[in-house]
């Protein structure tokens, strides 16, 4: 049987070629009632009409000129009408033609008409170009060899038209903050309530609309355990903002001590005792009420599990090396700065002072500025010493040397 996308296709190609198609021979002739199918399907009913007025030597109308195909129209009302007995009955008048299918016979008369190689294949491209669509310019700044489906098609060159898109962004921002702003100013109504001045009530009107609908704060009750954390970046998108943290206090369940114990052996490496809470996050669905869901769930397994009388877990020891206990250097007791300490070391500094005094007095007190300068002063004597003798030498040795030549004379 011929399936109804591939009938569409070439029933659009047959029509689009209708005024050149050349009738078939009696013995090949369509039944009536099966070319009123056809027409039904197709656009070729008003050009089989126009040329059947040009023969009986009717006028001209408008009817010559080519009409515009809308090729995926025509493929989805073809579906929408085609049934099981239409295109049974379209095999059957095919295979009196002498072809299995519909497809085989209107696909060997369109290769038969003039003008197949050029016009009609590349409108058969056409129709294959929209079912699959085009193929990516590997070329293209756009190609990305993992996804096939990548869009290359390329973008008009900037013209300094349009601004950034941080700029868009801030833009959105600031139309997001005049909303809630005309909100606050403009939203009605506007209710007078007690207010407190000078000691004195009397009623005043309230800064803003919205107060009227403000609730007090009222603390969590007993029945309130679980403390719910979520994450938003004030109307920007992020992917943290999926993320959702429960925390609660085992102790806080009203369970018995030994299913206590259970649930913290069950949380495991999300138990953590020096602060005796259990934290739990979850991030893996795309929305923040479908993670809290979740995590509601898991809580009440939990609880559901610890309560379980079949095993207590009280031959499981709470394992706690997740918790490293890492202790911070501290400054000893023992030397921290006391009213006995403070006055033992008024007292040592006036002995000292005391003692550098009386050997001040004696002499024995070393100073250090006179010590360098006699150091200083005794090296240069030393090296003038050197410097005197290194001199005296060579003059020693020049006079012998002429008494020599006297002798020698």
């Amino acid at each position: 049987m011929a399936s109804a996308s591939t009938v569409a296709r070439l029933s659009a190609l047959a029509s689009r070629r209708a005024p050149r198609v050349r009738r078939l021979p009696p013995v090949r002739r369509i039944p009536r009632q099966v070319l009123t199918v056809q027409r039904a399907l197709s656009t070729s009913a008003v050009r089989w009409a126009e040329e059947k007025t040009k023969r009986e030597g009717g006028e001209e109308g408008e009817g010559d000129l080519p009409q515009q195909l809308e090729l995926k129209g025509m493929d989805q009302d073809f579906a929408q009408t085609a049934t099981p007995q239409g295109l049974r009955q379209l095999d059957e008048l095919a295979k009196t033609n002498g072809y299995d299918t519909i497809d085989e016979f209107l696909t060997s008369k369109l290769k038969e008409t003039p003008g197949w190689a050029s016009e009609d294949r590349a409108m058969e491209e056409e129709l294959l170009r929209d079912d699959i669509g085009e193929k990516p310019n590997k070329s293209s700044f756009w190609f990305d060899e993992d996804d096939p489906e990548t869009n290359t098609e390329e973008h008009d060159e900037f013209d300094e038209d349009d601004i950034t898109s941080m700029a868009h962004g801030k833009l959105d921002q600031v139309r997001e903050m005049r909303h809630y702003t005309r909100l606050a100013a403009w939203a009605p109504p506007q209710k007078k309530r007690p207010g407190r001045v000078l000691g004195k009530r009397h009623p005043i009107l309230t800064s803003s609309p919205v107060a009227e609908f403000a609730k007090p704060f009222v603390p969590p009750n007993e029945n309130e355990v679980l403390r719910w954390r979520y994450t938003t970046y004030m109307g920007e998108s992020h992917p943290a903002e999926r993320k959702v943290v429960v925390q609660f206090a085992p102790d806080d369940l009203k369970l018995t001590p030994v299913q206590t114990a259970k649930l913290k052996k069950l949380a495991g490496a999300r138990y953590n005792h020096k602060t005796e809470l259990v934290k739990i996050s979850c991030e893996s669905y795309e929305h923040q009420a479908q993670n809290k869901l979740y995590l509601t769930g898991l809580v009440d397994d939990l609880i559901a599990a610890a309560k379980d009388p079949k095993d207590t877990f009280e031959d499981v020891p709470l394992d706690l090396r997740h918790h490293r206990l890492v202790e911070k250097p501290r400054f000893p007791k023992e030397w921290r700065m006391t009213k006995e300490r403070r006055l033992q070391l008024e007292e040592q500094r006036k002995a000292a002072a005391i003692a550098d005094i009386e050997r001040a007095e004696n002499g024995l007190l070393v100073d250090g500025k006179q010590a360098i300068d006699s150091y200083l002063m005794q090296k240069l004597i030393e090296d003038q010493e050197k410097q005197r003798d290194a001199e005296m030498v060579p003059a020693a040795k020049a006079g012998k040397g002429a008494g020599q030549v006297r002798a020698r004379r």
